[in-house]
């Protein structure tokens, strides 16, 4: 009894696995759809053959919307991809509906009609919010990148690489957003924040933009400070904007950490002078090439000595003198 109850169990998996497989059906339909004049919508799937016993040419895909069966026809894109061509009802701008597939196997000369489904049931929905283009597809941190489309409204905001960018509306056809300070090189989608979702807008890159930097050369003395101004050519976005400055000499150069303030267009950096040394400060920030500025410092020491002087009185004062001697 134990033999046959272990021989039995395998032919029932067996079994169930030769069920489940069939053609599977992936919806392909966008989804919301922008609204055309002609308000007529394609609905699409593919189906995937994972079953050798599908005897080819046996498909028979339908779109089943309001209960009602439609045949879909083969599409142009590629194989076993059908489409169909939806007239929405005046009035309406939605339309729910699933796929149903007919076809035939063929097991050893056994042949035999089978059906397949969707999964589920989609909703077709209709939108007059859609995004036309962008007025360009890459540019440096920092630039202003127009919008054209349909349907936009004050409370959107451009979201580019998961960062929300400053926008400006201007019309319902109309708005503009500021590229944010993010790794350049890099191509990041973008899409609009809508009440309602995410509206995808396409994809844009970010190219490096250029620091402003008040010298191009520091000369220090150990001990000394000079103020090192940074500048970007647009307001900072909310957070600020961090600024990284870093050497290749750090006994020499004393310097903290700045950030561009939410809103300003400059920092100051103060840079002091430590132990005798040349190298390089490099200034950078997120989405801005780097800029790098030769240091040198130099080392002092104070020579002291005392000088008596004979006033007219006839007091003698003593009068200490400090020189201030460079060394290289």
């Amino acid at each position: 009894m134990s033999k046959a109850k272990f021989f039995f169990l395998p032919l029932l998996g067996l079994a169930a696995l030769l069920a489940g497989c069939g053609p599977s059906i992936t919806n392909l339909t966008s989804n919301p759809v922008p609204q055309n004049p002609s308000g007529i919508y394609e609905i699409s799937m593919s189906v995937d053959n994972m079953d050798n016993s599908l005897v080819k040419g046996s498909f028979k895909p339908y779109v089943v919307i309001d209960g009602e069966a439609r045949p879909m026809q083969q599409s142009d894109i590629g194989k076993d991809i059908y489409k169909y061509n939806f007239a929405m009802p005046e009035g309406r701008n939605a339309a729910r509906y699933y796929f149903i597939l007919d076809y035939q196997t063929d097991f050893k000369g056994d042949l035999k009609d089978k059906q397949a489904q969707s999964g589920k049931v989609y909703t077709l929905a209709l939108t007059n919010r859609y995004v036309i283009t962008l007025e360009a597809y890459r540019g440096p941190v920092g630039s202003s990148i127009p919008v054209v489309g349909r349907g936009f409204s004050k409370s959107d905001k451009v979201v580019i690489g998961g960062f929300e960018a400053e926008t400006t509306y201007y019309s319902p056809t109309s708005l503009s957003f500021v590229v944010p300070p993010l790794p350049a090189g890099d191509t990041y989608r973008v899409e609009i924040s809508t009440g309602s979702g995410l509206l995808s807008v396409g994809n844009f890159q970010v190219d490096p933009a250029k620091l402003s930097v008040s010298h191009s050369s520091l000369s220090l003395s150990s001990g000394q400070r000079e103020v090192l101004v940074v500048k970007i050519d647009f307001a900072a976005p909310q957070g600020g904007l961090p600024i990284d400055v870093t050497t290749d000499i750090p006994q020499s150069v004393v310097m903290p950490e700045v950030a561009i303030p939410a809103g300003a267009m400059s920092v100051s950096v103060p840079i002091e002078g430590g132990m005798p040394g040349s190298g390089s400060l490099f200034v950078s920030a997120p989405g801005f090439s780097e800029v790098r500025i030769p240091v040198n410092v130099v080392g002092v020491y104070i020579q002291e000595r005392s000088v008596d002087v004979i006033q007219p009185s006839g007091d003698q004062v003593i009068v200490e003198e400090a020189e201030v001697i460079q060394i290289d």
